[in-house]
């Protein structure tokens, strides 16, 4: 099953999302993040802080994220990460 684009509301609610969490994940101060910032070669994440990523961004929304096909290139950028939520929400049901 293909899944169409992300709503880019959506999309642009989650970018915002992601770089405001950076900084509470990251557990230090990240400024100026955007859609194209790298989060593992300029932020240092991996796989360790990128779920925690995940799980806080499930928290602060009240969203359910599927992470089963969550792979490293999906932590390329902000907006790949983004762009992986959007297409693997889960129905609240």
């Amino acid at each position: 099953m293909s899944l169409s684009p992300a709503d880019p509301a959506l999309r642009a609610q989650l970018v915002y999302s992601v770089c405001a969490l950076l900084p509470k994940v990251l557990k230090r101060e990240v400024t100026g993040a955007s859609a194209d910032t790298a989060l593992m070669s300029a932020l240092g994440v991996n796989s360790t802080t990128g779920l925690e990523l995940v799980l806080e961004l499930e928290e602060q929304l009240g969203l359910e994220i599927s992470v089963e096909d969550l792979g490293r290139e999906n932590f390329e950028t902000v907006g790949s990460l983004a762009d992986y939520v959007a297409a693997n929400l889960l129905a609240d049901e």
